[in-house]
């Protein structure tokens, strides 16, 4: 186990706050960060589904206050290339050089390099977990997240094992 610092901030896009309420993880996010942002129009993606997924009662109990505003033109100079709510999140992020991204979405992660921004995934928050000692072991928690709905790659999830130590 290896002691890491808390991130400073984490600014989240939809997808991975969405996949670690599903598998009861969300609270690893306070646990390895000491601010969690959400951009509102990404927070008003997960809302308005608010009584149809047993997951968006945890999420607005944990992070309802973490959601702040975008700037609109920022977030549409950036939504010409992907979609609203990665848009809003890439558009926080370049605002705040300390942020780290979390965001699934490829083509919002090339994005987010080409900015020069930081940017992790679902996964590579999991291996952060491991690696801080908040859970034991990824191998169970990824097939509980590819059950939800997350394409793995077979030699990005061969990466992530052995990134775990757990081949």
């Amino acid at each position: 186990m290896i002691s890491l610092q808390p991130e400073p901030l984490i600014i989240c896009d939809a997808s991975p706050l969405i996949l670690l309420a599903k598998i009861s993880k969300a609270e690893l996010l306070l646990q390895l960060a000491k601010e969690i942002w959400i951009p509102d129009v990404v927070w008003e993606e997960i809302t308005r589904k608010s009584g149809q997924q047993a997951e968006i009662p945890v999420l607005m109990t944990l992070f309802s206050h973490c959601v702040r505003s975008v700037d609109r033109a920022l977030k549409n100079a950036f939504q010409t290339l992907v979609d609203a709510g990665e848009a809003a999140a890439l558009a926080l992020a370049s605002q705040r050089p300390e942020a780290l991204l979390l965001m699934d979405d490829r083509r919002g992660r090339l994005l987010a390099a080409n900015q020069g921004l930081r940017c992790i995934g679902t996964l590579g928050l999991m291996v952060r977990a491991k690696r801080s000692g908040l859970i034991t072991a990824i191998k169970p928690l990824l097939s509980d997240l590819k059950t939800q709905g997350l394409f793995v790659a077979p030699q990005i999830e061969q990466d992530v094992l052995c990134a775990a130590g757990e081949i």
